[in-house]
């Protein structure tokens, strides 16, 4: 089976934690720094450029002080 990757879920999912973000008044070094991670690559998710695991997708909602399925929600 061939791998696709779903530009179009990673771009959707990239603009719902960018509005979580904004939300709570946080820039990406900010989020970054609280999940452990650079805002440069923060912004490479908000921009659907990276292909996330939910391990990372869990540790950016607990960044975010929501649980994973509020962060799904879309």
């Amino acid at each position: 089976m061939q791998y696709v990757r779903n530009t179009d879920l990673l771009i959707t999912l990239g603009k719902r934690i960018r509005e979580l973000r904004l939300e709570r008044k946080l820039t990406q070094d900010e989020l970054g720094f609280v999940c452990n991670n650079h805002g440069e690559q923060i912004g490479r998710i908000e921009r659907g450029e990276l292909n996330v695991s939910i391990c990372t997708l869990d540790v950016i909602s607990k960044g975010l002080e929501i649980n994973l399925k509020e962060l799904l929600d879309f």
